[in-house]
């Protein structure tokens, strides 16, 4: 029977250079690490094991977003126990975190990463809601397939009640992105490659530049190499 098995596609996860304009160390990431759901024994549990992937955030914080006087704001409060406070880190900080209001609907993203690499053409990924402690948040999900296009995906928020204020509990023992695949994947980590790096550069910051982006991502699909794993 083949109801519950996918054949595994291989993929690899980097830290995307360009994510900030900061330079932070790799050692503060946390691995994605596949859920261990062995003891449920059911086959449909099992099946999924290597399909949805999480990690834990990298910094230690609470922060409040919302509308004040019709502008997108928000407000964090770092872990002092965790968190070097200085004027570098709030800098940092204003760097990472980003809102703004579009279509009347307020994003609150703290910017990750985590970028995938594969040879699959068919593989695609979604963001899922991460097992998090939240007050009057909804996640933003969002997903595309890695192969055509390499760049990092970020833990994105709305509000549920666009009239209160949400908050977010990003802890470094709880998870803050959650992603499925579409199908089993072999996922590790690696350095991202010359090749891959220069595949990269095709399209980074592209959409600070140019709008309606369909043509400029097929021009950097043409350069592709043909393998990177």
């Amino acid at each position: 029977m083949h109801i519950f098995k996918t054949k595994k596609s291989k993929c690899g996860y980097i830290f995307y250079p360009y994510f900030s304009y900061y330079k932070l160390p790799k050692s503060i990431f946390n691995d994605l690490q596949t859920h261990d759901l062995s003891k449920i024994g059911c086959p449909s549990v099992s099946s999924v094991k290597n399909k949805i992937y999480s990690a834990n955030s990298y910094l230690k914080f609470k922060v409040e977003f919302g509308i004040r006087d019709n502008e997108a704001f928000y407000e964090y409060t770092l872990d002092e126990n965790t968190t070097q406070i200085s004027d570098e880190i709030h800098s940092i900080m204003n760097d990472l975190c980003f809102v703004q209001i579009e279509n009347n609907v307020i994003n609150f993203q703290l910017l990750t990463p985590y970028a995938f690499v594969t040879d699959d053409k068919e593989l695609e990924f979604t963001t899922v809601m991460p097992n998090m402690k939240t007050e009057n948040c909804e996640y933003i999900h969002g997903g595309f397939r890695p192969y055509y296009w390499i760049r990092n995906f970020n833990s994105s928020w709305t509000l549920k009640n666009p009239n209160k204020n949400g908050i977010l509990y990003f802890d470094l023992k709880n998870p803050f992105i959650t992603v499925m695949f579409n199908k089993s994947v072999d996922l590790e980590y690696i350095e991202p490659t010359k090749e891959i790096l220069n595949f990269i550069e095709q399209s980074n910051r592209v959409n600070m530049i140019r709008k309606n982006l369909k043509q400029t991502y097929l021009n950097a699909s043409k350069r592709r190499p043909k393998k990177f794993l």
